[in-house]
């Protein structure tokens, strides 16, 4: 590395006293020392100013190499530097301007293609031009607005002079990248050696970090937690990265961070109300994607078997997995009743060398209807006794003893001692020996819609999770169905737990709560029991952050509460919705049925305390406006009120709700008069207005939101056409995607071609 960051240095200081010492040729100048090119650049800079271009610098050492010669703070000469490397930018100079250019879209992406590909298009007749532009459209779209590809698919195109061509490169180029290649070979060698270099500049960690993005479908938004909680379990998360008090959790996502800035990963970032994680999902850019998975293939990374896009008429041969030790296989449900048994293949020394065994079926839960392939399947799991990873999700398999399936899958699964990340989507029985997996840090027991539960036998210890000490992350299924409900399931020993989701307090001990002392994001659901609402607040008592004047810093204190309760009776008891409104440890809170007045009962002076972000109220019936109260919490960004308010005026008044983005009003059928005043509501980027039909006219204070972007009309009642919108959304504009006789979306009108209304 030292080696090539050299040559790579005299290249450049050569290459830029080559243009201004016209005397001496190139080789003279190559014989000069680095502190003879340096003396000469200083020399040229002190007696003109100058304009330094300097592309491509990669790395931290290769700038430092040559920063003695660009003194640009005291010869008023200006440098341009380019890098892929963001740090880069920072370490140069931490006042300098950094400029990151956009991706093109799909107009420009076409005329930068237009310009490279066809310069002399005047010979050629329109109707061929046509087509080749429809052709270049298509093609340009995988370069998913990267000029770097989009110039190197033009240098393929100009020396295509016809629009056939043009469609015979279109069909090769998709043939090419779903075979990992990108557009041929010339592509690669065009393309593929930048790319290759920012990977190779990457620490061994991270790179494979980002070879393991590969595993998933191209253009697939990989949910960032489970990222991290994967690349733990493979030990691709290094200790040793810790510092302080940072979860491993937290490590994970600076190296995602870092591949970021780097540019080799594309992210969505959390919103504001998740205080734990700061990237919701991230992707790779299909040449990216092109590039993880050549060198996974060439280093035996991982296998990607995707039966989906298999024709299982014609395919018969077996995929033999002898030296990998990472397996994904996504599955249709035709793949199960008319392939040969050969599919799959394992023989056992590729069992010894088995680390990871993904399984994905591409829809709802779907039944393995022919016996012998679940067989397989649970004899192969079975027999992986170093499987750390094994993910099934979608598929559920018929009564075959030993098999996963609504039956007892402990036979294929509790031998797996090695494991440390489980995840079961498929409706699943509590199986007593999971407390064999006693190195598993991240256990998944969900899937959604209707099949979101699973059975606790009779049989089945409660604290059947009791042994999994090193437990990290727990994702419960929604209903713990089939069990006596004085048969709560216990989580004695699980003191290291992080996460924990979908705890239902009918199936779930609450006083077990305070005896998980690591927890950072828990979502409890509360149905029919006022007791175990107010058994929850004694615990959020418990866990309260210590005040200032307390001596016991050791407190433990939840990062992220989600509450969702429903039915509980709460209508007259408002010593419990003070405590709700006023605990600071939660953050997201769901409230269905009828509580007490909140004019009446809560006291805007006690609401400093209150971290609650996310409010949601469902069929409260309030008679009284809540928003004066509503307006005073000062974390709220998210409120939906869902036939909460039976009144027929409210009111948004000034300097309330100064962090709203997102608002939803629903089925507040009396509703006539909604006013905002001025000041208010300052933030609020998202309005949806549905069923709203005594309304009377709109709020003419939502002309004051500058920062309202999109406005949405559902169900609304005849009154509402007849309304004078004009006054209120001058300058805004209908989009017809979403407009129909009973909904309309209203967006500014800078961001579409629309009239206004």
């Amino acid at each position: 590395m030292a080696e090539a960051i050299a040559s790579m240095v005299v290249g450049r200081l050569t290459d830029l006293l080559n243009e201004e010492v016209h005397l001496l040729n190139e080789e003279e100048i190559l014989k000069w020392g680095m502190e003879k090119l340096v003396e000469n650049l200083l020399e040229i800079q002190q007696q003109k100013k100058c304009l330094i271009v300097l592309d491509d610098i990669w790395t931290n050492d290769a700038w430092d190499s040559i920063r003695a010669a660009f003194p640009t703070e005291t010869s008023g000469s200006k440098l341009l530097l380019t890098s892929r490397n963001e740090d880069l930018a920072a370490h140069v100079n931490t006042k300098c301007l950094i400029h990151k250019p956009k991706l093109l879209n799909a107009d420009q992406s076409w005329e930068l293609l237009f310009s490279k590909a066809l310069p002399n298009s005047d010979h050629i007749a329109r109707r061929d031009l046509k087509e080749m532009e429809n052709w270049g459209r298509e093609m340009v779209r995988s370069c998913a607005g990267l000029p770097l590809a989009i110039m190197v698919l033009g240098g393929v195109l100009v020396t295509k002079p016809t629009f056939i061509e043009w469609q015979k490169v279109y069909y090769d180029s998709l043939y090419s990248l779903k075979r990992g290649k990108g557009f041929g070979e010339g592509y690669q060698k065009e393309v593929f050696h930048i790319f290759f270099w920012s990977y190779n500049a990457l620490p061994a960690q991270l790179k494979l970090c980002f070879l393991y993005l590969g595993k998933f479908k191209e253009d697939e938004e990989i949910d960032a937690e489970t990222l991290y909680q994967l690349w733990i379990a493979e030990g691709m998360v290094l200790s040793s990265d810790k510092s302080g008090e940072e979860t491993m959790m937290e490590v994970a996502e600076s190296y995602l961070g870092e591949l970021v800035h780097k540019s080799m990963v594309q992210v969505k970032f959390g919103d504001a109300t998740d205080l734990l994680r700061k990237f919701k999902s991230c992707r790779l850019h299909d040449i990216m994607r092109d590039l993880s998975l050549h060198i996974a293939k060439r280093e035996d990374f991982f296998e990607v078997i995707n039966l989906q896009k298999i024709n299982d008429v014609h395919y018969d041969s077996s995929v033999e997995l002898a030296y990998t030790r990472q397996v994904v296989v996504y599955s249709c449900a035709r793949e199960f009743t008319s392939i040969k048994d050969n599919r799959i293949q394992v023989n056992k020394a590729s069992k010894r060398r088995l680390r990871s065994l993904m399984y994905f079926h591409d829809k709802s839960p779907t039944t393995m209807r022919v016996p012998r392939h679940s067989e397989k399947l649970a004899w192969n799991v079975a027999h992986s006794r170093f499987l750390r990873i094994f993910v099934l999700e979608g598929t559920m398999f018929t009564g075959v003893s030993g098999c996963i399936s609504y039956a007892n899958p402990g036979n294929a699964l509790g031998s797996l001692k090695n494991l440390r990340y489980l995840s079961l989507k498929t409706p699943i029985l509590f199986f007593p020996s999971i407390q064999n997996l006693e190195l598993l840090q991240t256990l998944k027991l969900q899937v959604s819609g209707d099949y979101d539960w699973a059975r606790v036998a009779p049989w089945t210890s409660t604290n059947v999770l009791g042994k999994l000490g090193r437990l990290q992350h727990l994702y419960l299924p929604l209903r713990l169905s089939e069990g006596p409900t004085e048969r709560k399931l216990r989580f004695d020993g699980l003191s290291k737990l992080e996460t924990l989701e979908n705890f239902n307090t009918s199936s779930c001990e609450v006083k077990d709560l305070a005896k998980l002392t690591n927890l950072r994001k828990l979502t409890v659901r509360v149905l029919y029991s006022r007791e175990d609402v107010r058994e929850m607040m004694k615990y959020f008592q418990a866990i309260a952050p210590p005040s200032s004047s307390s001596s016991d810093s050791s407190t433990p204190c939840l990062l992220n509460v989600f509450l969702d309760i429903s039915y509980c009776d709460l209508q007259y008891d408002a010593h419990t919705l003070r405590q709700l409104f006023y605990s600071p440890n939660l953050y997201s809170l769901s409230i269905e049925g009828k509580i007490p007045e909140l004019v009446l009962h809560i006291h805007i002076d006690h609401l400093s305390s209150s971290r609650i972000t996310i409010l949601t109220l469902l069929q409260s019936e309030l008679d009284d406006d809540p928003m004066p109260v509503l307006g005073k919490l000062p974390a709220l960004r998210k409120l939906m009120l869902k036939g909460a308010f039976k009144g027929d005026k409210m009111i948004c008044t000034a300097r309330g709700f100064l962090q709203l983005t997102h608002l939803e009003m629903c089925n507040l059928y009396s509703l006539k008069e909604w006013r905002v005043e001025k000041g208010s509501i300052p933030n609020l980027s998202y309005l949806k207005l549905s069923r709203l039909s005594s309304l009377e006219e709109f709020p003419k204070g939502l002309k004051f939101l500058k920062h309202l972007q999109q406005v949405e009309l559902l169900y609304m009642s005849q009154n509402y056409w007849n309304m004078d919108r004009a006054a209120v959304f001058r300058g805004w504009s209908r989009t017809n995607a979403f407009c129909t006789d009973w909904s309309m979306t209203l967006l500014p009108i800078n961001s579409v071609s629309e009239d206004p209304i």
